[in-house]
C-alpha cells in the first residue's frame, strides 16, 4: 500500500465512521460512533460481550444495516453498498468462529477468497491461484496447502482463515477475535503475523478480549461501552483509564499492562 510523503508523520484515515448507529428495536447496539482508522496501522477495539464490537464490524462490512450515520472508505461513502460489493472496495474480514470447508484442503479454502474478485476463464483462475499462494506464503501456511482443515491445529486454522481474507488483496482487514480459544504461544504467533502484515502496509481493525495481546500488538485502541466510544488512544493509556477498568477490564486484567 503506497503512502504519501507526509503519511509517516500524519497518516491519512483510510476509513471513517461518522455518527454510526445500529439499533435493534429499543436495543442500541452501536450508538453514535465517530472514529477513523489511520492507514497502515493496527487499531484494536476493546469491550465486554454485548458492547457492540461485532455489530460494528458487521456494519462496516454492510452485513448489518445502519440506523443512521455514514461510512467512508478511501474518502468515498459506501454506506449504501450491498455486502457482496464491499470486498471489491478493498475490505475483508474474518469471523469469531473459524469458517472453513472441512471437505476441501487449505489451498482450496484460500482460493475461495479470490472468488469474489475473479470470475471465469483460464487467466482468472491463474490469477486466483497466484493470489492464494501469495496469501498462504504471507501467513506462513503455504506448507499446509494439501492438508485438510480437520488435521490442523486451531492456530493454523486461524492462519488459513486470515490467508483466505488477504487473498482478496484488501486494503483494510477486519479481524473478529482472531485469537479466541488459543493458548499464549499461539496468540503470540498470530500477533507476530499481524505485525508482519502491518509492515507490508496492511491496515487492520481487531476485535479481541485479550488485553495484553492488544497492548502488545495494536498502535492504538478504541474502548466501547453500551455501544458508545468512551476513550481512544495509546494502548497502555486506554487500558489504564479508570472508566475502561471499571467498565469491562477490572484491575486484575490490566495489572501487567
Amino acid at each position: 500500500m503506497s503512502r504519501s510523503q507526509n503519511d509517516s508523520a500524519d497518516p491519512r484515515m483510510i476509513f471513517e465512521a461518522d455518527d454510526v448507529a445500529v439499533h435493534f428495536g429499543g436495543v442500541k447496539a452501536v450508538d453514535g460512533l465517530t472514529f477513523g482508522l489511520p492507514e497502515g496501522k493496527i487499531i484494536g477495539i476493546l469491550g465486554p460481550n454485548g458492547s457492540g464490537k461485532s455489530t460494528l464490524v458487521g456494519a462496516i462490512t454492510r452485513h448489518v444495516p445502519l440506523t443512521r450515520g455514514t461510512l467512508k472508505f478511501l474518502g468515498k461513502d459506501y454506506a449504501g453498498d450491498e455486502p457482496h460489493l464491499v470486498p471489491h472496495r478493498g475490505i475483508a474480514r474474518t469471523f469469531q468462529t473459524v469458517r472453513l470447508l472441512e471437505e476441501r484442503n487449505v489451498l482450496e479454502n484460500v482460493l475461495l477468497g479470490t472468488d469474489s474478485l475473479t470470475a471465469g476463464g483460464r487467466a482468472a483462475r491463474r490469477l486466483g491461484q497466484e493470489r492464494a499462494e501469495q496469501a498462504m506464503a504471507r501467513t506462513g501456511c503455504d506448507h499446509l496447502a494439501k492438508v485438510r482443515p480437520d488435521e490442523l491445529s486451531y492456530g493454523n486454522r486461524r492462519r488459513v482463515e486470515i490467508a483466505r481474507a488477504i487473498a482478496m488483496e484488501p486494503k483494510l482487514l477486519l479481524l473478529d477475535e482472531p485469537t479466541a480459544g488459543m493458548g499464549r504461544a499461539e496468540k503470540e504467533e498470530i500477533s507476530t503475523l499481524m505485525l508482519s502484515l502491518r509492515a507490508e502496509g496492511l491496515t487492520q481493525l481487531i476485535v479481541e478480549h485479550d488485553v495484553q495481546m492488544m497492548v502488545d500488538t495494536c498502535d492504538s485502541l478504541l474502548a466501547m461501552n453500551f455501544g458508545k466510544l468512551i476513550v481512544e488512544g495509546e494502548p497502555r493509556e486506554v487500558v489504564r483509564n479508570p472508566a475502561v477498568q471499571e467498565a469491562y477490564l477490572g484491575k486484575q486484567a490490566v495489572k501487567h499492562a
